[in-house]
């Protein structure tokens, strides 16, 4: 099974989504694990793409690249 999502969203959003979509369940289940690390209000990145190895034999090699992390929005420093 091949996977990949790519968005940005804040933590309550991203869980919704992860949870919406067509992913195997140990890599669903890591995301939303990961998403725990983060405040609710937090902008999150999330980056998930791979090749989960099936019984098929369509994929013999299994692969994954899976990176969440917060996104801190800048704000310019008060005048002095």
């Amino acid at each position: 099974m091949s996977f990949n999502i790519e968005f940005v969203a804040q933590r309550e959003d991203a869980r919704q989504i992860v949870g919406q979509e067509h992913l195997p369940t140990n890599v669903r289940d890591f995301l939303l694990q990961a998403l725990t690390a983060f405040k609710p209000e937090s902008l999150v990145s999330i980056k998930a793409v791979g090749h989960l190895y099936d019984s098929a034999g369509s994929y013999q090699q299994s692969s994954a690249t899976i990176i969440v992390s917060e996104l801190a929005l800048r704000k310019p420093k008060p005048p002095a």
